[in-house]
């Protein structure tokens, strides 16, 4: 472990590249904070919200998407090893028994609704399939959104053996909140805070949009150029569970010390309880971040360095927490749009404060990451027109030497948030030129039929979307798509 002061090792490696990666991409504003013990280094970078210019502080509240899901795990498990936070008791939640136990309205069209446990859902082992639509137009914000959720899944089947294999499951974290909240007798949002959020002195962080102060808010930011959608944001009580926590650094940095082993117990998880969550139940070999999955974290190795982390995306935000328990280390980063390398960040902060090393890997892909080619072709297509764009496109992709990242990974990025909102209007032009200019991008027709389908259009969404598969049959966000539509 470096011997150089935390905060002389961020402010002067890790910062810097992080202004140098705002300057050169097309994000809006970023907050990153870097836990070494008790030690915390936090800073924002950019703007909260584009329309008023005001800053991202230590202090400013994202949403972040899928990170909800350690804390969902932490209520549960805690609750199912008699170890809650800040009191005791025996357990009062058995793990391996059918969920449909405490959720009776769970049924499945193939009758194998009693082969879904906690521990399975937990670990994305229960073969439950994924959300295709998250309905973020049409928030459901009553208490009774989770019970009416489980009960519109009873025409899903089961995509795989339960316990057979890793299949992400944004669904089963839904019906996760249902039992902690059926277990508590209490709404899903308020058991949470009474087990994890309230003890771990989080009382800024909230699964309820409603309590997210409006002055310390982060705005969604989607498209290119970056743009607000308006009243629409990614929040339904529906799916509060996998994906609605708001926090900010300050208190972030206190969820990752509570998983340390030092220092006061009073602002710590039990130390069994993180053991419990630290072992892999199955592979998944994704390195460096998701070697595993455990009871609510993907396991990694990076550098040699265990790691617990999980990354969020919905859109118009993105986040990432990494915990590297033994080392007593953790980094977080949050971002109000779609386009920032949360990842890259988060190695960098490690090379530098683990291994005093500038020149790391982490640190190097942060340091070269160019800017997407669809960054400056959007601000032509909104400026000049599309004929200037294509121009502007073409002479980024026959320049010597490239400057620019040519995947079109930007193009993704810069169109599925509007999309997944219901606010296509923002991104058809963009949709448009894309496949003008990549045909063969399996990408590019996926993101158009799936544009088409929220604007209601299914038989052209599926012409579009078979054209995806075409090109690469391997393309699960087009079959994802696809298993949402009417029959033809």
């Amino acid at each position: 472990m470096a011997n150089t002061p935390l905060r002389e090792t961020v402010e002067e490696g890790l910062w810097p590249l992080v202004d140098h990666f705002l300057e050169t991409q097309d994000a809006v504003g970023t907050a990153v904070a870097v836990v070494r013990d008790d030690e915390v280094v936090a800073r924002g970078f950019g703007a909260r919200d584009l329309r008023s210019g005001e800053p991202v502080t230590p202090e400013t509240m994202f949403h972040l998407a899928s990170v909800s899901k350690p804390f969902v795990a932490t209520a549960l498990v805690s609750l199912a090893l008699g170890k809650p936070i800040g009191s005791a008791g025996g357990p009062v939640l058995d793990l391996d028994a059918p969920i449909v136990d405490r959720v009776p309205e769970l049924t499945l069209a193939d009758g194998r609704a009693s082969e879904i446990t906690a521990r399975r859902l937990l670990s994305h082992t229960s073969g439950l399939p994924d959300v295709a639509a998250y309905g973020w137009h049409d928030p459901q914000l009553g208490d009774d959104a989770l019970a009416d959720f489980a009960a519109s899944l009873s025409d899903w089947r089961l995509a795989a053996d339960p316990g057979s294999a890793y299949s992400y499951s944004n669904a089963g974290y839904e019906l996760l909140g249902l039992v902690l909240s059926r277990v508590m007798g209490t709404t899903f949002e308020d058991a949470v805070r009474r087990l994890v959020l309230a003890p771990l002195g989080m009382g800024q962080s909230t699964f309820l949009r409603s309590d997210v102060p409006t002055n310390d808010a982060a705005a969604p930011h989607v498209g290119l150029p970056q743009t607000v959608p308006g009243d629409r944001y990614p929040y339904t009580r529906r799916h509060a569970p996998s994906s609605t926590l708001h926090s900010n650094l300050v208190e972030l940095s206190r969820w990752v010390t509570a998983h340390f082993a030092t220092g006061d117990p009073a602002g710590r998880l039990d130390p069994e309880l993180v053991a419990v969550m630290r072992q892999p139940v199955v592979e998944v070999s994704e390195p460096p971040w998701d070697g595993a999955a455990s009871l609510g974290w993907p396991l990694g190795n990076y550098r040699g360095y265990p790691t617990m982390s999980h990354s969020g995306a919905d859109p118009g935000f993105g986040s990432r927490v990494v915990l590297l328990p033994d080392q007593r280390t953790g980094i977080v980063v949050l971002a109000n749009s779609n386009t920032v390398p949360a990842s890259y960040i988060a190695r960098a902060a490690i090379d530098l404060v683990l291994e005093d090393d500038p020149e790391g890997e982490g640190c190097l892909d942060l340091r070269n990451l160019r800017r997407p080619v669809a960054g400056p072709v959007a601000d032509t297509l909104a400026t000049e027109g599309p004929e200037a764009a294509a121009a502007a496109y073409r002479r980024l992709i026959s320049a010597d030497p490239i400057e620019v990242d040519l995947e079109d990974d930007g193009f993704e990025d810069a169109v599925w948030g509007a999309i997944e909102l219901y606010r296509t209007d923002l991104v058809w032009p963009l949709l448009r030129l894309w496949t003008e200019l990549q045909p063969e991008s399996s990408s590019a027709w996926t993101m158009t039929g799936w544009a088409h389908q929220v604007d209601g259009d299914p038989d052209q969404a599926r012409h579009l979307l078979e054209r995806a598969l075409a090109l690469d049959p391997d393309n699960s966000d087009a079959a994802l798509i696809m298993s949402g539509l009417p029959p033809a």
